[in-house]
């Protein structure tokens, strides 16, 4: 397959608003939304996504909407605010606690999380059992904490009595609920008996809902059960078969299984047979604890595995009549003898749409909004940064540049010497520094601190003043950096072009098109374009998958890993000065760029120099030659050669040099570098007695005579300041 090498990019300038102005509507917005919640006149499937910059204050806003209409929301049922992390949700119910001290709220703690009176121990006592368990019973409170025996009666393991994971659970009364983004994927212990009256999801979460699994074509076509229906064990065995055949021909499964005689109908009873015939794991709280661990430890979890993954497909295949199923694509992994064959399954988990939902989150793509939440309306409001910030042109400052084996070292000293500057510049007001976890721990061991493993502490120590962090998820919401004077980005998150493809195939699984496979190589270069805070707009260059919806994944990882990482100084409104040091390439969506320049010129402390090549040049010439201090020089290519030799040996060197550079760019350079030098500085014109075209010079050491310093140096010249 052919693939093109370069594509176009589409571009456009946002619109940006004051940042008065912007959380004037996104207060407008939100209350909106939540009043119409509040008044249960918004039906159930409303939902909407505001892209706000971060900083604007999307989640402080909301929990003040949510406080002005507490009463009646709470009086239709629970409040449920989704973040990124536990703790995330346990500032956000401080915060809410102060706004309304006098509606009910809390937070949801897993089984896995520390007790909050004793952080030594989980919140459930057997939380590593409930993890081994968690998939293969229909209930873990009801497999572990208690449930019914067969006989009716209600029977509790010893350690339910005053369990504070349970006692979660049994909480009365709607309330403002704070839990972390996972449980969008399980039920939350709140009270059933009240419904949800309003959803908020604050922050990127579409990664937190994609799943994907492999399973091998052997245990696709592994007999079923002995339980399994006899009248659709035909239908069984042509179906597997129809899917082999399709995916390994790369046709659309949907369609093809239909060709192959088999209707949607049957696909679904393929499915419910597969759920029906698979057995659970069958324990319960009135087992001792060694009969659990033996049955936990026999049971069959591979075929079960196997099972609920083949009714997913089956399901799956039944969810369209004609067209690609986008998630389901054969692979092939390398084994110790030899390779194997994999139906690899991606899929993304549905958000529930009982009650309205409000998505928050600076970098909300419409696209991947539409997959995570149909029909949602999508908000931009955006503000553009108030800060310093420069950006180098020429380097991407990869992983594989930055830990190369041989030259890594040089580069890493060099990125070192930048960091080092920028926390002497901030003296004392906190530099934060984002890379990889990979460049962190090299740079920690250039300065005499090994990094062992994923020593995530170790990672986090100072370096050379600067507060390490990495790309990720665990930047997202957090404020700890609000007042630090500057940050330095080092290189960018790239994420594997083949995980960028799955990532994709699991948000967009209900397309009707494939997703475009990048064959190999790097991705196809395109044309992007860099916006500067003066309105202006340069071009760039990167490189994007073919496939847009692609695209939009890695843009999700790449890019907004970057923007995410800075964000942490929240930049609209600062309360200080802010820099911002971009060592990447990378052009960044809708983000505003002071100064360009290249890695080597901000390495030299020469991001404000036009020439910096020039410069360097200029002043490496002008400090020395021959062992003598320079007191000037002629200008051009001849009086280059003639007064500084050391530098310009040739005349054809020279005159290369001078072609680049008008006489007045050479007078202004040279300023430019008698002034960062502290040298006096006079330019002149000279003439030949006999007449001529002038030439231009300078003096530089002029003993309080700078006339009388170019006739000792040039005599046969009579001069003129200029």
């Amino acid at each position: 397959m052919k693939q093109d090498t370069h594509i176009e990019s589409a571009f456009q300038v946002p619109r940006w608003m004051t940042p008065s102005d912007a959380r004037e509507r996104l207060d407008r917005e939100i209350d909106n939304f939540v009043g119409k919640a509040a008044a249960a006149v918004a039906a159930p499937s409303a939902a909407m996504v505001l892209k706000v910059t971060a900083g604007l204050g999307k989640t402080a806003t909301t929990l003040h909407a949510i406080a002005r209409h507490g009463e009646a929301l709470l009086g239709l049922g629970h409040v449920l605010f989704y973040v990124p992390t536990l703790e995330l949700a346990e500032r956000a119910c401080e915060d809410f606690r102060r706004l309304a001290p006098g509606l009910p709220c809390r937070v949801i703690r897993g089984r896995d999380a520390p007790r909050p009176d004793d952080g030594e121990k989980t919140m459930c006592e057997r939380a590593e059992m409930a993890r081994a368990v968690a998939g293969f019973v229909p209930s873990v409170t009801q497999a572990l904490c208690r449930a019914r025996d067969n006989e009716g009666k209600f029977v509790m393991s010893p350690c339910a009595t005053g369990c504070p994971y349970l006692e979660q659970k049994d909480i009365r009364g709607p309330h403002v609920v704070f839990l972390s983004h996972a449980y969008l994927t399980i039920n939350s212990p709140v009270d059933r008996e009240w419904p949800v009256t309003l959803r908020i999801i604050d922050e990127k979460v579409w990664p937190t809902l994609t799943r994907t699994s492999h399973l091998s074509i052997d245990d696709l076509m592994r007999a079923p059960a002995a339980s399994y229906p006899e009248r659709l064990r035909d239908v069984l065995s042509q179906a597997k078969a129809a899917l082999v055949d399709g995916l390994q021909r790369d046709l659309p499964l949907h369609g093809h299984l239909r060709c192959s005689g088999i209707d949607t109908a049957q696909l679904q009873e393929l499915a419910q047979a597969e759920g029906q015939s698979r057995n659970h794991l069958d324990i319960g709280p009135w087992q001792t604890s060694q009969a659990l661990e033996f049955q936990v430890r026999t049971f069959d979890r591979k075929s079960f595995i196997a099972s609920r993954r083949r009714e997913r497909i089956f399901k799956r295949l039944s969810e369209k009549e004609a067209g690609h199923c986008v998630g389901l694509m054969m692979c092939e992994v390398k084994t110790e003898l030899g390779s194997q064959c994999l139906i690899q399954s991606s899929r993304i988990e549905e958000v529930d749409r009982d009650a309205p939902l409000l998505l928050l989150d600076a970098d909300a793509d419409r696209d991947i909004t539409e997959r995570l939440a149909p029909g949602a309306a999508f908000v931009s409001i955006q503000s553009p940064p108030i800060a310093d910030i420069v950006q180098v042109s020429d380097r991407t400052l990869s992983n594989s540049w930055l830990l190369h084996p041989e030259d890594g070292e040089r580069r890493r000293a060099a990125v070192l010497t930048i960091l080092a500057r920028e926390v002497e510049r901030a003296a004392g007001g906190g530099v934060m520094v984002v890379a990889t976890k990979a460049v962190l721990a090299a740079l920690h061991g250039d300065t005499g601190h090994t990094v062992v493993g994923e020593d995530d502490e170790a990672l986090r120590r100072p370096l050379l003043g600067a507060v390490p962090r990495w790309f990720g998820p665990k930047t997202q919401g957090v404020n700890d950096f609000e007042g630090y004077a500057a940050i330095v980005v080092i290189g960018r998150l790239q994420p594997g072009i083949a995980d960028v493809e799955t990532s994709a195939r699991a948000v967009f699984s209900k397309d009707d098109l494939a997703i475009a496979t990048h064959i190999s190589g790097s991705l196809p270069a395109i044309d992007a374009q860099l916006i500067m805070a003066d309105g202006s707009v340069q071009p760039a260059g990167t490189n994007a998958h073919p496939d847009p919806r692609a695209q939009a994944i890695l843009t999700q990882t790449r890019e907004c890993g970057t923007l995410q990482a800075i964000a942490r100084l929240r930049l609209v409104s600062p309360n200080r000065e802010k820099r911002v040091v971009i060592l990447s390439n990378l052009p960044l969506p809708d983000f505003p760029i002071t100064r360009l320049c290249t890695f080597t010129a901000l390495e030299r402390d020469l991001e404000h120099e036009p020439d910096w090549r020039g410069f360097l040049r200029m002043q490496e010439a002008l400090r020395a030659t021959m062992g003598r201090s320079v007191r000037g020089t002629r200008l051009t290519a001849a009086g280059l050669t003639e007064d500084l030799p050391r530098d310009f040996a040739t005349k054809s060197g020279a005159a290369r040099f001078r072609r680049e550079r008008t006489t007045a760019h050479m007078v202004s350079l040279c300023g430019r570098v008698a002034a960062a030098n502290g040298w006096p500085f006079t330019p002149l014109l000279l003439r030949r007695p006999t007449g001529g075209k002038s030439v231009p010079a300078i003096i530089l050491e002029d003993n309080g005579c700078p006339l009388m310093m170019s006739r000792s140096l040039w005599p046969d010249f009579a001069p003129k300041i200029v």
